[in-house]
């Protein structure tokens, strides 16, 4: 965590404090959807040069989860939603409609190029974000396993910025929080191959959805954002010398 602090660029009071600074900029997105009863977590890395970029969240809760959350947290999560890091839903389910209208707001403020999402979301939410965003599913918006094979490239990638001090979070606190609280497991039969995990979910009040969604985001942009070299034209003939 001592690496991931010193990654974080100018620290921000509120989720939006230099958001409109940020307006047109490219974006990439990940998306960790997760049960209709937990946090959603929603990532956008917007690179400010080829190897640094800015890193924002939106979280969702929702009304019923809150309590249980909040006393497993000594309060923390009543006071992140106070000051607006996390938006809270009515009722005891997400309220996709509520998702699906921030995430609208992100790609009009946003030049969205790309992103991922969890493989086992929802289609039918998964084709509204794609709507929204208007990426393509399977080719801009690409549905990426969660297991070690999908995660490793931008866990990779994310570890690496982080430990350049190039993953500028601006100290968002749930992000601090699901970053403190998650563990990376290395496959057993290859421990080149790592995902992002935390034990025993369902015994504690721990969560780790802002990984995910970042690793997501930054292999869409570091590894499928990235322009295309051009061919050269000595690719197909000899140089000519006159």
């Amino acid at each position: 965590m001592h690496l991931y602090g010193a990654s974080s660029g100018e620290p921000w009071l509120t989720p939006d404090q230099r958001r409109a600074e940020l307006k047109g900029r490219v974006a990439y997105c990940g998306l960790d959807l997760a049960a209709k009863f937990d946090l959603t977590a929603w990532c956008l890395v917007v690179p400010f040069s080829d190897e640094a970029c800015d890193v924002l969240w939106r979280f969702w809760l929702p009304e019923g989860a809150l309590a249980e959350l909040d006393r497993r947290n000594s309060g923390h999560v009543s006071q992140w939603v106070k000051q607006g890091w996390i938006t809270v839903t009515d009722g005891d389910v997400i309220d996709y409609q509520q998702v699906y209208a921030d995430i609208g707001a992100d790609a009009e403020h946003f030049a969205i190029k790309a992103g991922g999402a969890d493989r086992w979301s929802m289609a039918p939410v998964i084709q509204e974000i794609a709507a929204r965003t208007s990426l393509e599913v399977d080719e801009a918006l690409v549905m990426v396993e969660q297991g070690y094979k999908g995660m490793t490239p931008g866990m990779v990638e994310l570890m690496g910025l982080v430990k350049q001090e190039r993953f500028c979070h601006h100290n968002n606190p749930v992000a601090a929080w699901c970053f403190d609280n998650v563990e990376v497991r290395r496959a057993p039969y290859d421990p080149e191959l790592i995902r992002p995990d935390k034990p025993e979910r369902g015994s504690t009040g721990n969560r780790i959805d802002a990984v995910p969604a970042a690793a997501m985001a930054v292999d869409a942009w570091r590894l499928r954002g990235a322009p295309k070299a051009t061919e050269s034209i000595y690719d197909r003939r000899d140089v000519l010398v006159l």
